[in-house]
């Protein structure tokens, strides 16, 4: 299955019994039945699936080779499987032997690619059987077996649109050094397909997870592996039955439990995000320069398209939303180090920033009173400054007080209504229209007043605006979108919930206040407590997740609103207008962006006009 940019596969591994063909690939044909059923594209199994890897030196016997000939002739016209599968077997040249990767769709073999890499030490003696295929490859371009050739070596598969392209290497290849997945990566192939044999033993299970994960992410790229499982002789070893799945670095699925009996598992392969990493990867485009091998052909398949995608599983809905405690240390590491860094090198030891009883407003008095307590700064040297309006909701007031009660640090109240309402009367307004005018006259005057503040104290002023708010230009040009120095702006709106939860456990004493607050509406107050936020710009949750898709994985806004509709289950008109809504705020709003105070990066991903998000304040939306 391959739809919106998605590609399913599998990774299978038979029952099997060492020199009985046709039960192998019997077996195996069991298993293409269920992956047909579940619309896989391609699907790997172990290397020398066919005769079984256990076979030794029945290797060397003619009557074993036809065995294994005739058995894939089986498989093949009993194919139930419209995808592409890549199995292990072995061909003889000119007498002698070579440890290969088949690569069949129907009832024919696309290619067949040689191992490269032999081991022979410890348990392994493959020197004894088989030849390296590094140099014959380069030679002998294709093989004839089932009366027609067969493109031999060096191979990287192709779809009709360029878009999905994939290798395989052979169990060992991926171990060496400099391996054959390097050169298939730099030459294109966005899939490594690995059918290998390999025992089960302790400590190596966690190996080849941290070689997999570390070659797919090099080169932004995904790796399918296949151990064949224990029901291989056992005679010296027991094989592993270990099934992995890995895109960029993340293991998309993976089973490793050791079993006598058939498996498969299946994982999502997002095609169109990788190749929107490697565009942006500049390691990736330089080693091309060196990797570029003109021996690889492109052998073409048939990928079947579909309108709809069954995922395996749920996409992450939170996909900026840290999942591990220590990734929440680190984020509050961050912020502290790089807000103190800051004032050493101003050469003071003061903070001021508005209070305002709300969630970015809270975060930077915890985070400040973190990085104070861990850098042995006085709490008190915070001034967390609270400037009430008319619209400000004696709620928010309250909770503002208690929180800098609680926390220990210098808390200022400045009542503003009287400057807002001279500085609305200094230019002709109403008084009484509650328009734009009116909020923003409320975000500058605050602001106004903390500088004036960090002037009078020796400090400097710590915004609160997040990526969310800056994505979405919602912030005053000139009032809260102006600070010194911002501690929140590496965090999305939904990173800044999260991390204000963890702070529960950090600060204990804080952690009923900080309930209350995550309970609230998200609110500026500046026509009141009831003006919600996102009634005007959507659902924070939704606009972070068109954000993440939109910058990190490189998606279009057909795809955008596809995934909305999927798992929002939002109407198409919906998810359009969702995106839409997301789109005009974005590319209008850069111009905020462009003049926005320093602030260290913390996700994947800043909005930093001077390192990453580079466009100018005019850029139009296509």
């Amino acid at each position: 299955m391959y739809a919106h940019g998605f590609l399913k596969v599998a990774a299978a591994c038979p029952n099997s019994r060492a020199g009985d063909t046709i039960y192998n690939v019997q077996a195996m044909i069991e298993l293409l039945a269920e992956a047909q059923h579940r619309q896989t594209a391609m699907i790997c199994f172990p290397e020398m699936c066919i005769t079984g890897y256990s076979v030794g030196d029945l290797i060397f016997q003619k009557y074993l080779y036809d065995n294994a000939l005739q058995a894939i002739e089986y498989l093949l016209n009993g194919n139930p499987y419209d995808g592409v599968i890549i199995f292990g077997s072995y061909v003889f040249i000119n007498d002698t032997i070579f440890n290969c990767s088949f690569i069949a769709q129907k009832e024919k073999i696309l290619g067949i690619v040689p191992k490269s890499f032999l081991p022979h030490t410890n348990e392994f003696n493959e020197a004894r059987w088989f030849q390296s295929g590094i140099e014959l490859s380069d030679s002998i371009k294709s093989i004839r077996l089932f009366d027609y050739d067969i493109p031999f070596g060096k191979l990287i598969f192709t779809d009709d649109s360029g878009e999905v392209k994939f290798a395989a290497e052979v169990c060992a290849d991926m171990w060496a050094p400099i391996s054959p997945n390097e050169i298939l990566y730099a030459n294109g192939a966005m899939i490594v397909f690995n059918s290998s044999a390999s025992p089960a033993y302790i400590g190596k299970r966690e190996r080849r997870e941290i070689l997999i994960r570390s070659i797919s992410l090099k080169f932004n790229g995904a790796y399918v592996y296949v151990s064949n499982n224990a029901s291989e002789s056992s005679s010296e070893v027991v094989f592993s039955s270990h099934k992995l799945i890995a895109e960029n670095g993340k293991i998309v699925e993976e089973e490793g439990e050791i079993s006598l009996e058939s498996s498969i598992i299946y994982g999502d392969i997002d095609i169109l995000k990788l190749h929107h990493l490697r565009r942006n990867n500049s390691y990736y485009k330089n080693i091309q320069k060196f990797t570029r091998d003109v021996n690889i052909r492109n052998i073409p398949f048939k990928l079947y398209r579909y309108a709809d995608f069954n995922f395996e599983k749920t996409i992450d809905l939170m996909p900026f939303v840290p999942k591990r405690d220590f990734d929440y240390q680190d984020i509050i590491n961050i912020q502290a180090a790089g807000v103190i860094k800051r004032l050493k090198y101003i050469g003071i030891d003061k903070c001021v920033f508005g209070i305002s009883g709300g969630l970015d407003s809270t975060l930077a008095l915890l985070s400040l009173c973190y990085a104070f307590d861990k850098y042995k700064l006085k709490r008190e040297n915070i001034i967390a400054v609270t400037m009430p309006s008319a619209e400000t909701g004696e709620e928010s007031l309250n909770i503002a007080r208690a929180l800098a009660a609680a926390l220990g640090v210098t808390l200022k109240e400045i009542p503003i209504q009287e400057d807002v309402k001279r500085g609305l009367a200094n230019i002709g307004h109403s008084l009484e229209a509650k328009d734009i005018t009116y909020e923003n006259i409320q975000a500058r005057y605050r602001t106004y007043t903390l500088m004036n503040m960090a002037n009078l104290y020796g400090a400097i002023v710590i915004g609160t605006t997040d990526m969310s708010e800056m994505a979405l230009g919602w912030s005053t040009f000139g009032g809260d979108h102006m600070a010194m120095y911002g501690i929140n702006a590496g965090m999305t709106k939904t990173v800044v919930i999260a991390t204000v939860k963890y702070y529960k456990n950090v600060f204990p004493k804080a952690a009923l206040l900080l309930d209350r607050i995550l309970s609230t509406p998200i609110s500026p107050e500046l026509t009141g407590a009831g003006q919600l936020t996102e009634d005007v710009i959507g659902k924070y949750e939704i606009n972070d997740f068109i954000l993440y898709r939109f910058l990190v994985n490189g998606d279009d806004d057909h795809r955008i609103a596809y995934l909305l509709s999927k798992f929002y289950h939002f109407s198409a008109d919906e998810a359009q207008q969702f995106v839409e809504r997301f789109n005009k705020r974005f590319y209008s709003q850069q111009y905020k962006r462009l003049t926005a105070p320093e602030a260290v990066k913390i996700l994947e991903i800043s909005l930093s006009a001077r390192t990453e998000v580079r466009l100018g304040g005019d850029i139009y939306r296509g």
